[in-house]
């Protein structure tokens, strides 16, 4: 099915994908808090998101003690957001919902197979992304933290969660301050993400170039260049500064280390993921 620029255009300039082309990460907030309604209200409408055959495998820990966010924030690499936002959302994966209601029909259930955690992962990340688009609609913002798995013992403890429950990620929350809304961020064109009846990545080397252009042009990595000398071996920084970019960025943050958060097979583990 093929669709003309005019008809294209049209589509666009829906509301609802308005609001969703117009998403940004949200890191500084005002002091406005967020009521119990518009909270409910974006939480009751993340859940008519979809989920693997309605289990519904997730839960929400709303977070706004500021000893608590405090504690977050350093949890989550000392992100300031985490402290700063009126609510810190931590979405979490639960398979102990199973649990329950395995035990209360008279079956044992066990969390071994791997897809169970696919599944618990996919409906946690497709609730949360809703949630955020919810918030925005509404006039909020926020920011995703996936920082919020690099101390996974730690703040599972903090957050009190049960076996069979573990933190995918975070979510600040709030108003945003107005002159400190970022702008748009450049995504991949359609020929980077999209395969036509087959998988093809033969336009990827123009594709990326053409990419790597328009994000340096944006001045985002300006200050941002990440340095990996002290974290992979032997590694040297030879990149001209007028071609760093996203390719080189991205490819970096792939190589890093530190990004590879070693400390989560074993929580999972302790949690009662015990994968086959």
């Amino acid at each position: 099915m093929s669709m003309s620029s005019a008809q294209f255009g049209s589509v666009t300039q829906h509301p609802a994908l308005e609001t969703l082309r117009s998403h940004r990460s949200i890191r500084h907030f005002t002091d406005e808090p967020v009521t119990d309604a518009q909270l409910e209200a974006i939480i009751s409408t993340a859940q008519r998101a979809s989920t693997s055959s309605n289990v519904q495998s997730y839960s929400v820990i709303v977070v706004r003690d500021p000893e608590k966010k405090g504690k977050l924030a350093v949890l989550c690499g000392n992100q300031t957001q985490v402290a700063d936002c009126p609510v810190f959302l931590a979405f979490c994966a639960d398979l102990n919902r199973a649990r329950v209601v395995c035990e209360a029909s008279g079956y044992e259930f066990s969390a071994r197979f791997i897809e169970y955690f696919l599944v618990s992962v996919v409906d946690t990340t497709i609730f949360g992304q809703t949630a955020l688009a919810a918030a925005e609609a509404i006039g909020l913002g926020g920011c995703m933290i996936g920082a919020a798995r690099d101390h996974p013992f730690e703040i599972s403890q903090l957050l009190e969660l049960p076996p069979l429950v573990f933190l995918v990620f975070g979510m600040t929350l709030g108003h945003p301050v107005p002159e400190k809304i970022p702008a748009l961020r450049p995504r991949l064109p359609l020929a980077g993400v999209v395969h036509k009846e087959r998988y093809d990545s033969s336009q990827w080397t123009a594709v990326h170039a053409a990419y790597d252009a328009t994000m340096r042009d944006t001045g985002i990595y300006d200050g941002r260049r990440i340095d990996l000398s002290k974290r992979v071996a032997g590694w040297q920084d030879s990149t001209p500064e007028r071609t760093y970019g996203w390719v080189e960025h991205s490819a970096r943050r792939w190589i890093d280390p530190s990004g590879q958060r070693r400390d989560l097979r074993p929580f999972l583990n302790k949690q009662g993921f015990g994968f086959e």
